[in-house]
């Protein structure tokens, strides 16, 4: 009789331990999807990258020889992240970007530092930001990422040249090689972007009885980024680029830059890549492992209460009869 009690006793503790275990699982499911997620899968603080997007055929001015010129022109742009900056909500990095022929010859040079919210891209003023050297400069929108679940939304982008951020509208899905993507659009007005230092020549200008005219450097940007809305990094691109030389009264003279800037397969091979990595992480902690653990944990409970419920008629059922009589 005692062992068949010490038996049963464990089938009960064993019982509760499977209850309690089911029932840890499922408490745990909604935290995997929200605190566990959002600690681990976030935008990284460190960061090391050359991207290039190309114009095989682009007008642009040289002031070498002070003659339009037409060619293959290259975009380049380097991210480093400052990781000591950056915390567990903020990440700093820094970006330079340098158009040139494929000769090397520059036509064009940016570079900013900024801070963003490692899981919405929001860019955050603090950590010593500037752009082209200038510290006053305030930068907002987004920058370098869109939030992680990026949204069929219109977001606020910042451009670099025009100073401030605006508006970049969701303009469809488009599948690349695969994978779905968000594809958003932006146009910016024209807006002035230097005062040229050295004046050029009337004939140059369309005014031949001027020798030399000082003008006004001025830029229009439309860009399309796909971006993998899960990750929230942005895969492809292409900007079409128009700079003006305008003289005092207000009047476009000649175009200095016409670019149609787009970017090659492999760049957008390797982008997909990384996209996938963040997509992954989100995919097992959000879907794979909230599924198993609710599956685990109501079969784990089951299990107990099975258990617990089957005891008693165990008990009765391997009782002795001479101990029944004798109770009697």
């Amino acid at each position: 009789m005692t062992g068949f009690m010490n038996r049963t006793s464990a089938r009960r503790a064993l019982a509760l331990v499977l209850v309690g275990a089911g029932g840890f699982l499922l408490t745990l499911v909604p935290l995997l999807r929200g605190y566990v997620y959002d600690q681990v899968v976030r935008t990284p603080l460190e960061r090391t990258s050359v991207s290039r997007m190309y114009a095989k055929s682009a007008t642009f001015f040289d002031p070498a020889t002070e003659r339009m010129r037409t060619g293959p022109i290259v975009l380049t742009r380097t991210l480093t992240g400052d990781a000591k900056a950056g915390d567990d909500d903020t990440a700093v990095w820094i970006e330079f970007a340098s158009l040139t022929t494929l000769e090397g010859d520059r036509i064009g040079y940016h570079e900013r530092r900024a801070a963003f919210d490692r899981r919405t891209g929001v860019i955050v003023n603090c950590c010593g930001e500037y752009v082209d050297g200038d510290t006053a400069a305030r930068q907002s929108g987004l920058a370098f990422r869109w939030p992680l679940g990026a949204g069929k939304q219109d977001y606020e982008y910042y451009d670099v040249e025009a100073r401030r951020a605006l508006p970049i509208t969701f303009d469809g899905t488009e599948t690349l090689n695969g994978t779905l993507t968000y594809r958003y659009k932006q146009r910016t007005l024209p807006v002035k972007i230097e005062d040229v230092a050295t004046p050029l020549p009337g004939r140059l200008l369309g005014l031949p009885a001027r020798a030399a005219v000082p003008v006004t450097r001025w830029s229009r940007t439309e860009r399309t980024i796909w971006v993998e809305p899960v990750s929230g990094v942005p895969v492809k691109a292409e900007e079409n680029l128009r700079h003006t030389f305008r003289t005092a009264d207000g009047t476009e003279r000649l175009v200095a830059l016409q670019a149609d800037l787009r970017t090659p397969r492999e760049e957008l091979a390797d982008n997909l890549a990384e996209a996938e990595e963040f997509s992954s992480w989100t995919t097992w902690i959000r879907t794979v492992l909230p599924i198993t653990g609710i599956v685990l944990g109501i079969v784990l409970v089951g299990a107990g209460l099975w258990l617990s419920r089957s005891a008693p008629a165990e008990h009765q059922e391997q009782v002795p009869g001479h101990d029944l009589a004798d109770a009697r």
